[in-house]
């Protein structure tokens, strides 16, 4: 009378139903595991039926549908990751409900392309060939990407989890480890497609558990503290040298396109011209909240750098600062770049200007109109 299946979900609604009882005497009526255990109950009660009913899809031996048999696949369990995925980006963050709404789509997709070459013709073989032409050339470039994110993801975990010297032992080894086994398969065309799957499927666990490993363990203290202090994104501008920001400093420019003035420290005078004028000046027009590139050339012995003062801005209330941009440190005989965007006219005679750091008395005037 009861099948197998129907008997465990009976049971399993039967204990539901006594936790839930339990809960709502022992613990509390209102909080939100008295929801989910009142949630499950029914769930689990409609699945016994559900197996009743349909005793548990076994057919008659007699029915036609006795004597096919569905190809097996894994996206029933693609489908219900998905729909986890969903309930849970509900009440975290909307990138996991994507995600999750993503997993379910392209699961129903896949079920029902599969569903329906299963039925194509009674050969199981013709029918597994009809649903890879229609199916692989979408899945084998998803799953590529897919693939290629994961080891990306996972590498820069670790790399940013271990120290610079380690990262370069792990980053040879890795490298080397793949240059083996491509040579491998390359020399052993007819190794066994068990054993390849095999290594693959190692490389591919060990990579994804260290970069989980990683992302557990954090990015290394230097970099902490590189990001907490901002290194890299605040560059010191003072006649000192910066331990960051003047690291392996720029000695020329690349690109002079679309530079609007050229501005030189020489034998201690800060003079510019600008583009298309040869003649020496002490101001430079600049349009403004477009982006403008001046040239930084230090003919002065020393280590000097061009620094751009563009007045101040709030920070808090009742609170201001200097606003500044700077080259890095360049020696004498060097060139360097500096691109300014000032959203504000100058509304007032030297607002704006050029000045080399630690240097008095030389500046240039920028005007913005």
């Amino acid at each position: 009378m009861f099948t197998t299946g129907s008997k465990f979900f009976i049971g399993l609604s039967a204990l539901g139903a006594v936790s839930f009882a339990v809960f709502m005497v022992l613990v509390n009526p209102s909080s939100i595991g008295a929801t989910a255990l009142f949630g499950f109950v029914p769930a689990v009660a409609l699945a016994a039926w559900l197996a009743l009913w349909s005793r548990d899809g076994e057919p008659d031996e007699s029915s036609p549908a006795a004597s096919a048999v569905p190809s097996p696949g894994m996206w029933p369990f693609m489908a219900a990751a998905g729909v986890a995925l969903v309930l849970v980006g509900t009440i975290t963050r909307p990138a996991v409900l994507i995600l999750g709404v993503v997993v379910v789509v392209a699961a129903f997709v896949e079920w029902t392309v599969q569903s329906w070459s299963d039925r194509a013709s009674a050969d199981p073989a013709h029918n597994a060939d009809l649903r890879g032409r229609i199916m692989q050339p979408l899945e084998f470039p998803v799953l590529a990407t897919i693939g290629s994110a994961v080891v990306i993801l996972s590498f820069s975990r670790i790399m940013l989890a271990v120290s610079k010297s380690a990262g370069a032992v792990l980053f040879i080894v890795f490298a080397s480890l793949v240059l083996v086994g491509g040579v491998l398969f390359a020399v052993r065309p007819g190794l066994k497609r068990s054993l390849v799957a095999g290594v693959c499927a190692v490389g591919a666990v060990g990579l994804v558990a260290g970069g989980v490993g990683g992302a557990s363990s954090g990015i290394r203290a230097e970099l902490v503290e590189a990001k907490s202090e901002g290194h890299y994104t605040h560059r010191t501008c003072g006649p000192e040298k910066d331990k960051y920001g003047d690291k392996h400093a720029l000695l020329g420019v690349s690109s002079r396109s679309a530079v609007i003035a050229t501005v030189e420290f020489v034998e201690g005078t800060l003079v510019a011209r600008v583009q298309g004028n040869p003649a020496e000046t002490d101001r430079i027009t600049i349009p403004r909240s477009n982006p403008s590139s001046i040239i930084f050339r230090n003919k002065t012995e020393g280590d000097f750098r061009l620094v751009a003062r563009l007045g101040t801005a709030p920070v808090a209330e009742g609170v201001v600062e200097e606003v500044e941009q700077c080259t890095q440190l360049i020696p004498s005989g060097a060139e360097q770049l500096l691109t300014l965007t000032i959203p504000k006219p100058s509304l007032e005679p030297g607002a704006y200007v050029l000045e080399v750091a630690g240097i008095e008395g030389q500046s240039i005037e920028v005007i913005v109109p």
